[in-house]
């Protein structure tokens, strides 16, 4: 097991319960590499299906036991399983990321991110901004639903921007004028060249609708506005100032994502499409493998982009029924090496997740993860935000700090006995002296030394819960029955060397159940 056992020997062994309410006080776990961390989030994911919740994984390992635990248990119950890989695009669901959104800006806000710095005010990602919230917005008066691939589609050149304004203005002219006495009223002809057709469209906007002052108002005025704008800029100066978020765009729009992140229903193929709202009514798992070992800025971006969508749907579920979700569906969202996917979305999750019945697993392997992807004061709302706080072994200084801050001081009562005893020369044999003192003193000290945290053993933790308890224990290693071997025997023990005996107890119902009985 590794690490110091003696740590955990200091009392009886007994299972510890913990209620589903302490759960959605969201939980962050740490600890190093090959500790157990996978082990617990497989039992606590486990367990939450079993309790109805809705499970999502954002994995970036692939974990394959963890996944197939899952499939397993979604199978045993009768709920459907889902699998995003993109490094396994033939078994892999699409996944719609901006399939959920309230309005534009939130949409917009979500893309940019992934690219701008909390706090910085930057001329380039406020262009970027800008351009991309009139991209959505001309799309949706095209009557096309945006999407990753879309938009970039559409913003990619100087002339894809051109080609977007064209059809804006033929779809917004035809809603206005009526889509047969249009083209006659502004005298256009759709079989003109490109330079001809926009220049006819602009000057008909320029000459109706650039000062319009109708006591009707029209909306698609000042999307159109901003589209000419773009379209008769500079093509030199719009590639420098969208240079900084193309790369990101490429980067999310490449075979297979262009299919796994934006898919087309008109598109012919046997993936199944996932969304979030869909996830949370039906139920079921949602397995997400981001394949971050052999691409890890895609990972990191995809992870932020479903950790948004997952925040915007909870935020429409919880504003739909107008905060009453007795008729909703628990979640429970687990996210391994949660310091990629760490943005304004998740945050906002963890601090107000718990109304719209969301529960969030964070798992790292340090809190200076957190800090070397965000800064430090993300860091502290990340764990302030986490009423229930599990470390496995650890040994950077600033995770045995917050683990030693966790769990506080303990009153250590000390007991000092002096005895003396004195006799002279000079004196008779008889005289002699001595004298016996007894001093108790109750001091405050650490309830675990900082540096014992770096010898917990394989498989065991400390926690903090946010029902106010503070426990040590060992994770049970959940397995399927048909994958579960019998218990070790005394005679094993005796017969084989120490090197080669397992030690392994089963734990079933029974045993279980008698626990429970003495707590009820």
């Amino acid at each position: 097991m590794g690490g110091n056992n003696a740590i955990f020997a200091v009392d009886r062994r007994a299972p510890i319960f913990v209620t589903e309410d302490n759960w959605f006080g969201h939980t962050l776990i740490t600890g190093n590499v090959g500790t157990g961390k996978t082990v617990l989030q497989r039992l606590l994911s486990i367990s939450m299906l079993h309790l109805g919740h809705v499970i999502v994984v954002i994995d970036p390992k692939n974990d394959a036991e963890w996944r197939q635990s899952l499939m397993d248990e979604a199978s045993e119950l009768g709920l459907p399983f889902y699998k995003f890989h993109p490094a396994q695009p033939s078994s892999s669901v699409c996944i719609d990321v901006c399939n959920a959104y309230t309005n534009v800006s939130d949409l917009t806000s979500r893309l940019l991110s992934l690219v701008s710095v909390p706090g910085e005010v930057n001329p380039f990602v406020q262009y970027a901004e800008a351009l991309v919230s009139t991209v959505i917005t001309g799309l949706s008066y095209t009557d096309k639903k945006p999407s990753i691939y879309l938009i970039h589609k559409n913003m990619k050149s100087h002339m894809s921007v051109v080609n977007l304004t064209i059809k804006v203005m033929e779809c917004c002219f035809a809603r206005h004028y009526g889509p047969d006495v249009w083209m006659e009223k502004v005298k256009y002809a759709s079989n003109d060249t490109l330079q001809v057709r926009f220049k006819r469209l602009t000057e008909w906007f320029n000459a109706h609708f650039l000062n319009y002052e109708g006591a009707e108002p029209i909306e698609w005025i000042d999307t159109v506005g901003r589209l000419v704008d773009y379209s008769m800029s500079d093509p030199e100066h719009m590639s420098k100032m969208t240079a900084g978020i193309m790369p990101l765009f490429s980067r999310l729009t490449e075979q297979p994502l262009n299919e796994l992140l934006s898919p087309s229903p008109n598109t012919l193929t046997s993936r199944e499409i996932v969304t979030s709202d869909g996830m949370f009514s039906t139920g079921g798992v949602l397995y997400i493998s981001l394949d971050g070992l052999s691409n890890p800025e895609s990972a990191r971006a995809i992870s932020q982009l479903i950790m948004s969508d997952l925040t915007s749907c909870a935020g429409s579920r919880y504003n739909a029924d107008d905060g009453d979700m007795s008729s909703h569906s628990r979640i429970s969202i687990f996210v391994d090496e949660a310091h990629s996917a760490i943005n304004n979305s998740m945050i906002n999750l963890l601090a107000q997740g718990r109304a719209a019945q969301i529960a969030l697993f964070i798992c790292t392997q340090t809190i200076s993860d957190f800090i070397a992807a965000a800064n430090a004061e993300t860091a502290n709302r990340i764990t302030g935000l986490c009423n229930n706080y599990i470390s496995l072994r650890v040994n950077d200084t600033p995770t045995q700090t917050l683990v030693v801050e966790n769990f506080g001081k303990s009153p250590i009562s000390t007991n000092m006995v002096t005895y003396t005893t004195g006799s002279e020369t000079t004196l008779p044999h008889n005289n002699f002296s001595g004298s016996i003192s007894e001093r108790k003193q109750t001091t405050l000290e650490e309830s675990i030394p900082k540096e014992l945290l770096g010898q917990v053993p394989k498989f065991h933790i400390v926690a903090r819960l946010q029902d106010g308890r503070k426990v040590v224990g060992q994770i049970p290693i959940a397995v399927s029955e048909k994958a579960m071997k019998p218990n070790t025997t005394l005679l094993e023990m005796f017969l084989k060397s120490a090197g080669k005996v397992t030690l392994r107890q089963n734990v079933g119902l029974s045993y279980l159940n008698k626990y429970l009985r003495k707590l009820h």
